[in-house]
């Protein structure tokens, strides 16, 4: 057995999903168990209170390293603990670590997480930093995980369009006879999830209850639409620096609208930008989606409408694949690191834009 743990901690900051995987040789890569641990509300006011400028950045960044650290060390604990595992049975831990910038353009992505610490905590070596790759061969950084897709969930018979919804939402496309692409859509969850705690004091909308009962303001949404982001050819990647609280006042008085008629807005929105943003790839198929964003029924049910009607077919989420839509990302990211121990290059000339194939990541070596 070939064991490697994925972390991935996304956009969203609700939490770290920690994801065992096997890679042995010769045989198609295994998902084999999974565990999430939630952020607590201070963790992540720490986190997000970094994806904007403000005072006294780098101390309050390298506090927030090492709690990323002291989480991942739990998570993959408990990990072990529940599949009966020790350290010395994973090969390594690869670890995407917080992000709390992303500026391709200005030719630098950061993640952070103590990943030193993280090695001496668990016991494990950490592969980490695995966007500073891509961009530094003039890539976007974003998304990675196309690649991996294109390992574990392609068709010969049929277009797939797998979409992430987290904090931000992307799409890998699966059409046979193309080499895959992919980019990031726009907003998942970040917008709502924002005014979920502003306006109810709750994490999230969940199930999307909130947004159902309310009506969504056409003159915003027509404004929030009409951001660059959105009728931006591919490559592209955006994060919390474009949708933010900033964005949403964008549109005059939209905060004076009735709480639950700025849920239904800033959900339409990521309907409208996942229905629309596909429009891109000149392709129609099946429509599979993970992440935290697959559990808002309401969402989905504006997904599916939506996608009918650019001619798409059906609507589900990766369970009818094979592989739980919670933990995708970690699982991808186990791969990536795999690929690093590996010294495989990941081709992402397609998806990110970066000229050529590059090994993706950084080695903090346990100290045994």
């Amino acid at each position: 057995m070939a064991y490697y743990i994925g972390l991935m901690s996304g956009t969203s900051i609700d939490g770290i999903d920690c994801v065992l995987a096997d890679f042995s040789e010769n045989r198609k890569p295994e998902y084999l168990a999974g565990v999430a641990l939630d952020w607590s509300p201070e963790d992540r006011r720490m986190f997000g209170s970094l994806t904007s400028p403000g005072n006294d950045e780098i101390h309050r960044a390298g506090i927030a390293s090492c709690r990323y650290a002291e989480k991942a060390a739990e998570a993959i604990h408990t990990l072990l603990e529940k599949n009966g595992l020790a350290p010395d049975d994973i090969v390594a831990v690869a670890s995407h670590g917080q992000t709390i910038r992303h500026e391709p353009e200005n030719g630098f992505t950061v993640q952070i997480g103590n990943h030193a610490l993280l090695a001496a905590l668990s016991g494990i070596d950490v592969v980490a930093d695995f966007r500073s790759a891509d961009i530094a061969l003039g890539g976007q950084g974003a998304p990675l995980v196309p690649a991996f897709h294109q390992e574990i969930l392609s068709s010969e018979n049929s277009n797939r369009f797998i979409i992430n919804i987290g904090g931000i939402s992307n799409v890998t496309a699966l059409i046979p006879g193309r080499k895959t692409s992919g980019y990031d859509l726009g907003p998942g969850n970040t917008l709502s999830d924002l005014l979920a705690e502003k306006l109810f004091n709750i994490p999230c909308d969940r199930d999307g209850i909130l947004a159902s009962e309310g009506t969504v303001n056409e003159n915003a949404l027509r404004c929030f639409l009409q951001n660059p982001y959105f009728s931006a050819r591919p490559p592209k990647s955006t994060g919390r620096e474009l949708f933010n609280e900033g964005f949403l006042l964008k549109f005059p008085g939209f905060e004076t609208l009735s709480p639950r008629d700025q849920m239904a807005t800033v959900c339409e929105l990521t309907a409208r930008s996942i229905a629309e943003g596909l429009d891109f790839l000149e392709a129609k198929g099946d429509i599979y989606i993970c992440g935290g964003g697959c559990h808002n029924s309401y969402l989905m049910k504006r997904i599916s409408a939506l996608a009918r009607t650019h001619g798409h077919g059906r609507v589900a989420t990766v369970q009818e694949l094979g592989i739980d839509p919670d933990f995708l990302e970690g699982f991808a990211f186990a791969w990536l690191g795999y690929c690093f121990m590996k010294r495989i290059p990941v081709n992402m000339t397609c998806i990110t834009g970066s000229r050529r194939p590059v090994i993706m990541g950084c080695l903090y070596p346990h100290s045994r």
